[in-house]
This record gives structure tokens, C-alpha cells and sequence, in this order.
């Protein structure tokens, strides 16, 4: 390897040593995220967290507004590209980690990209995507620049040896299912069905498919301030303030 390409291995272990000391998968991915500064820098952050269906369970943001977030979801995932879309087709390769960069300003323009990418100021988004034991895309990674130097080839490199063994460390968490958010084996799971009503847990449902209160009024024929009032009941019941939070009470306890 030439030096321009030289990786600090010293440092990369450091990291790897760090994230594995990590006994919690959230807690895992949230270092992850975190970390990853010291080697690759980086203006923001996040990550997603995914059940088999490659629904939201839970997120971990760094130098982001969760209003940034909760518009992706509920909106911008609807309509990005399929390649953009946390739904889209998302293959492990074992002789190659999935590690990207995407460049904004190379982009086409769409409402996306004006709106959500240009409005946050980023330039480009390096994105890490984490497996389970069945190569399903479990934890989606973007750490975003502001800044006009886009990632170079050494970032590139760092990142996909250490997405290597972070790959590796993480499956591990899925030996015992009950530890992942998002199991269907969480006993938790049938006591909040039973504090809704039918029509709160279709709700509840349509919510968690990421449809707007607007959108499941429609689906359910019934009014906006009604849906509202069923989201208000629903928030009381299950002690949550926020979609986001409704999001990973709910779907953590599958």
C-alpha cells in the first residue's frame, strides 16, 4: 500500500477495541457512530437501526436535528431514489464490505437533493451498512461532510477495514434475538397490544409503515383531527411524546 493510502492501524485497533467492549447493540452502534471521528472525520451523523423487514427500530444521530431525521422518514424515504431508499436492495458481499460515497453536487437535482441534502449544507455522505447472521442490512450508517473535500481514497479504505470487523462484531448480537430491538420474541410486545384498541393498533400500524397522520386518515377513512385524537390517545397509553418515539417502543417490542 502507498503512503498516500497508509491506514493508522494503531488507531484502527483502538477503535475496533472500543466499539467491541460494547456488551448492548445500541449502545454498540451509537460508539460506532460516534467514534469514528478519530479515524474518518466527518461533519454529521447517523445511524439507522432495521428488524428483518427493514423498518426503523431505533436511530442514533450525531450533530443532526432530529427534525432532519424524522422528514427523511416520513417523507424523503417515500420518494428518493431506490438506491436511496432504506427498503432498496442492500446485498452482503464477504470479500467486499459496504462501504459508499456519494457525491450531492454529481447528483441530478430533485426535491431531495435541494431540499433535504442542500438545505442541511452537506456535500457528500459516506454510508456503512452492518449485517445480521442472514446478510440482511441491519444498521445503515451515513456520516455526512459539509465541507467541499469529498472522502478520500485512505477514508474509503480506513472505513472498509473497519466495517470489515465491525461487520463481524455485530453479528454476534444476533445469537440471542431478544437482545435486538425489533425481536419478535419480546414478551413486551403483546402487553402493548393489549392497552389498544383495534383501531388505535391499526394506527399504530400505518404509523410504523411511515405514513403521515394525513395519509392514515385516508387509508382509514376517517378524519384528520380523528386520526389525531387516536395519535394523542395512543402517545398517553404507551407513555410517548413523539412519532420517533412511538416508533421504537413499538417496533422494539417485536
Amino acid at each position: 500500500m502507498n503512503q498516500r493510502l497508509e491506514v493508522p492501524w494503531e488507531k484502527v485497533y483502538d477503535y475496533v477495541l472500543t466499539c467491541g467492549r460494547e456488551h448492548d447493540p445500541e449502545q454498540f452502534v451509537q460508539t460506532v457512530l460516534e467514534e469514528m471521528d478519530d479515524l474518518v472525520s466527518f461533519d454529521q451523523g447517523l445511524v439507522y437501526c432495521l428488524d428483518e423487514n427493514r423498518r426503523v427500530v431505533s436511530q442514533h444521530l450525531y450533530n443532526i436535528k432530529s427534525r432532519w431525521s424524522n422528514m427523511y422518514l416520513q417523507y424523503y424515504s417515500f420518494m428518493v431514489d431506490t438506491n436511496r431508499k432504506l427498503s432498496g436492495t442492500v446485498n452482503e458481499r464477504f470479500d467486499l464490505p459496504f462501504v459508499d460515497q456519494i457525491s450531492w453536487e454529481d447528483e441530478p437535482v430533485s426535491e431531495f437533493i435541494t431540499d433535504y441534502i442542500m438545505a442541511r449544507g452537506v456535500r457528500c455522505t459516506m454510508s456503512m451498512v452492518l449485517f445480521d447472521q442472514n446478510s440482511l442490512p441491519r444498521a445503515v450508517f451515513a456520516f455526512d461532510r459539509t465541507r467541499s473535500a469529498k472522502f478520500s481514497e485512505r477514508d474509503m479504505a480506513i472505513a472498509r477495514y473497519v466495517a470489515a470487523q465491525l461487520n463481524n462484531l455485530y453479528k454476534n448480537f444476533f445469537s440471542d434475538p431478544g437482545l435486538v430491538p425489533g425481536s419478535k420474541r419480546n414478551p413486551d410486545h403483546d402487553k402493548l397490544e393489549g392497552l389498544l384498541t383495534k383501531r388505535e393498533r391499526e394506527v399504530v400500524d400505518l404509523l410504523c409503515r411511515g405514513l403521515s397522520p394525513a395519509h392514515v386518515s385516508k387509508t382509514l377513512h376517517i378524519s384528520v383531527s380523528t386520526t389525531y385524537k387516536h395519535i394523542a390517545h395512543i402517545y398517553k397509553k404507551l407513555n410517548v411524546s413523539s412519532q420517533q418515539e412511538l416508533l421504537v417502543r413499538v417496533l422494539g417490542s417485536k
